[in-house]
C-alpha cells in the first residue's frame, strides 16, 4: 500500500514535471510570436488565447492575439506544428482532429504557481 503510494506520487510528479515544461515551452513561444505580431499590428494587443489541435503531421499550437486600432478589433494568428511526443498526455487527450482546444486558462495557472 505504500509502495503503490509512492509510485502513485512519483508518476504524479512526472507529471506535473512534463506539464510545466511544456507549459515554459509554449510561454518561450508566445514569447517570440508577440515580437514578431507587434511588428506587424500597428494598434495595441489587448490580449491572446492559447490552443492546440491534433492534425496529420502532430499537434498545432495556435495563439490568437487581438488588436484595435481605433474601433477595428483584429485578430492575428501565429501558430507551429510539434509532434505529439512534445505536448503532456492530459493536454493531448483532449486535443481532437479538426477542433481547438484552449490551454489559456492551463497556462495562466502553471504561471501562478
Amino acid at each position: 500500500m505504500l509502495l503503490t503510494g509512492i509510485i502513485m506520487g512519483a508518476i504524479a510528479l512526472t507529471a506535473g514535471t512534463l506539464l510545466a515544461a511544456y507549459i515554459n515551452e509554449v510561454v518561450s513561444w508566445l514569447k517570440r510570436a508577440i515580437n514578431k505580431i507587434r511588428t506587424v499590428v500597428s494598434g495595441l494587443v489587448y490580449g491572446c488565447k492559447v490552443f492546440v489541435k491534433k492534425i496529420a503531421e502532430g499537434v498545432k499550437e495556435i495563439s490568437k492575439h487581438y488588436s484595435k486600432e481605433g474601433t477595428i478589433w483584429t485578430e492575428t494568428i501565429a501558430s507551429r506544428t510539434i509532434s505529439e511526443s512534445e505536448v503532456p498526455d492530459e493536454i493531448l487527450q483532449k486535443a481532437t482532429r479538426g477542433k481547438e482546444y484552449d490551454i489559456t486558462d492551463m497556462i495562466e495557472r502553471e504561471l501562478a504557481v
